[in-house]
């Protein structure tokens, strides 16, 4: 006798409740939309929100799909709502160059990987310095004068702008078959609005 846990499945081979029709109708419309898109699952605690985001990663590593998967609550944790956003951020970039060199789909080079970088080191403190020397915007001037509303829309915008950029690049690049990028984003009911 086995007992009934509410841990995610994680491969097709563990679907018990056959939700894989579900699932290939989710990768199959994600596939075929046009792109940026965003697709959120809501669902009580335990419903299978994670176990059928792990169908969709599967099939997409099947295929050619760069994927990242981020767990949201890991990095709100010690942290203050400003310092949320920055982290998870990082984390989708993080995890998407580690989910593409694990599958040897890692490609860039040169600038773009220096740009990953710049990314990397924006959201990771150096926000302001990086603002400014790239726009002439002094984020924390602005903040101070305009309130910390001003200062996230500016680095909201230049995260989405490196972002964009690299995805780009990855999606360019000729030496891989990458045609789209998803990124999951799981336990977001978890942090504080």
């Amino acid at each position: 006798m086995s007992s009934i846990t509410d841990k995610p499945i994680t491969k097709l081979n563990q679907d018990l409740l056959k939700v894989e029709k579900y699932s290939l109708a989710l990768s199959n419309f994600i596939i075929r939309s046009d792109t940026p898109i965003t697709v959120g699952l809501q669902g009580e605690w335990g419903t299978g929100k994670t176990s059928l985001m792990s169908l969709l990663l599967e099939d997409f590593n099947e295929k050619n799909i760069a994927c990242s998967w981020v767990n949201t609550w890991e990095y709100s944790l010690f942290r203050n709502a400003n310092e949320t956003t920055p982290g998870v951020l990082r984390g989708m970039l993080e995890k998407l160059k580690e989910s593409c060199k694990s599958r040897e789909i890692w490609t860039l080079k040169d600038d773009t990987e220096e740009r990953f970088k710049t990314a990397a080191r924006f959201l990771g403190g150096l926000a302001n310095q990086i603002v400014a020397k790239q726009t002439g915007m002094d984020v924390k001037g602005a903040a101070a004068v305009g309130g910390s509303n001003q200062k996230a829309s500016a680095e909201v915008a230049e995260i989405k702008a490196l972002i964009a950029g690299l995805i780009t690049d990855l999606i360019e690049d000729p030496k891989n078959k990458i045609e789209k990028v998803v990124f999951f984003v799981d336990d977001l009911d978890r942090i504080p609005p």
